[in-house]
């Protein structure tokens, strides 16, 4: 790295400082009310209110609007903010599979129950 250095002197370069590229800063809007009117959150209320489970609305843009309100002091960027209304949303709406896999584990323990009912002579 030093021969480097001076081969670099002697020929007249100059050699940049190596740099690491960072990501991009996260952004966060000023507040509550200027994150609802950016286009993103407009964007993802859209998004949420078209939602449909059994040909019906799922979320009333008002539900949604009001859940970003209550969300975005506890995050520190617009971005993350949108992905963890995304995620409650989806468990509300039973969209994230835990719904399904419960009722399966109800099933299966509703059965053992009535196995060991049977086995022990009850009812």
């Amino acid at each position: 790295m030093i021969f480097g250095q001076l081969r670099s002197m002697v020929a007249g370069e100059k050699e940049e400082p190596s740099t690491t590229q960072k990501p991009p800063e996260e952004h966060k809007s000023g507040s509550a009310d200027e994150f609802l009117q950016s286009a993103e959150a407009k964007r993802f209320v859209e998004h949420w209110h078209k939602q449909k489970k059994n040909g019906e609305q799922m979320y009333t843009k008002r539900g949604i609007i009001a859940l970003l309100r209550a969300l975005y002091p506890g995050f520190n960027s617009n971005k993350k903010l949108l992905a963890g209304a995304d995620e409650v949303l989806k468990m509300l709406g039973g969209m994230d599979g835990l719904q399904g896999f419960l009722m399966g584990w109800k099933a299966k323990s509703e059965g053992l129950i009535k196995g060991i009912k049977s086995i022990l002579g009850g009812k």
